[in-house]
């Protein structure tokens, strides 16, 4: 299939679910959620242990491992918010949707996968592992570092985790074979998670297991912080990855035949 028949596939699935069968839709959504936070959780565990025996490497490690949650959404047909920006703009700008419900499924995807990773965080809240972290927790840390930010920077670096998380979707959609799909993914993603870059639902997955997990909040965590990056990097994410790689991608391929993907 080319590329404009794989996301009119796709965008026909998901606004037929949520039209048809929301509550399917809906569960989609939240197994989204935490599909990422057991990616962000795990990459935060190794990271941290990784940082006690050799100092400095933790944010890599973390990096590395992190792409794992993403993967496991896609191909286990889970519904993440930042990739159906993506879908969404590509179908309305072919017209296969109309722009009011494609950002109304977007809204309905961020909301349900927040709380897919809430359900998750306050299970692992309970836990040995993870109730009680310590305030110097690589999870701890990397939530007060990504609220310190401001609100220009957390436009740009949403602007730009999304365009490399939906480089990963595009390319996943080309890779047919799940170890082709391992090898494109992955390592784009661990290229946003190193460059501290933001993106809105792996910042739902920090804030979650900080909320429920940490022994104390750290400096920066307040509402009204949380609000404010949560809410400017969702905007940066929709134009990085739904007009920057969705609304390009579907201009590029209204172009003569023999230069569609």
């Amino acid at each position: 299939m080319s590329l404009n028949e794989s996301v009119a596939a796709a965008v026909t699935k998901k606004t037929a679910l949520l039209d048809q069968s929301p509550s399917r839709f809906i569960v989609r959504a939240i197994l989204a959620g935490v599909y990422l936070l057991i990616g962000t959780a795990f990459a935060g565990g190794v990271a941290q242990a990784v940082e006690k025996n050799f100092e400095g490497l933790g944010s890599v490690a973390f990096a590395f491992l992190f792409g794992l949650g993403l993967f496991a959404i896609i191909i286990l047909g889970a519904d993440l918010a930042t990739g159906n920006m993506m879908f969404m703009v590509y179908g309305a700008a072919n017209k296969q949707v109309k722009w009011a419900k494609a950002f109304w499924l977007i809204i309905v995807t961020t909301v349900f996968n927040l709380v897919g990773a809430a359900i998750l965080a306050a299970a692992l809240g309970v836990s040995a592992k993870f109730g009680n972290l310590p305030v110097d927790h690589i999870i701890v840390t990397l939530t007060d570092a990504k609220l310190a930010k401001g609100p220009a920077g957390m436009l740009v670096e949403g602007i730009l985790a999304n365009f490399v998380v939906n480089m990963s979707i595009v390319g996943g959609i080309f890779a047919k074979e799940i170890i082709s799909k391992f090898i494109v993914i992955v390592p784009l993603i661990a290229a946003f998670v190193g460059m501290g870059l933001e993106h809105v639902i792996a910042n739902f997955c920090l804030v979650c297991l900080t909320f429920f997990d940490a022994g104390a909040f750290p400096e920066h965590f307040t509402l009204g912080a949380v609000l404010t990056n949560w809410a400017i990097v969702w905007v940066g994410n929709v134009i990085g990855g739904g007009f920057l790689i969705g609304g390009v991608y579907a201009w590029l391929n209204k172009g003569p035949e023999a230069y569609r993907d």
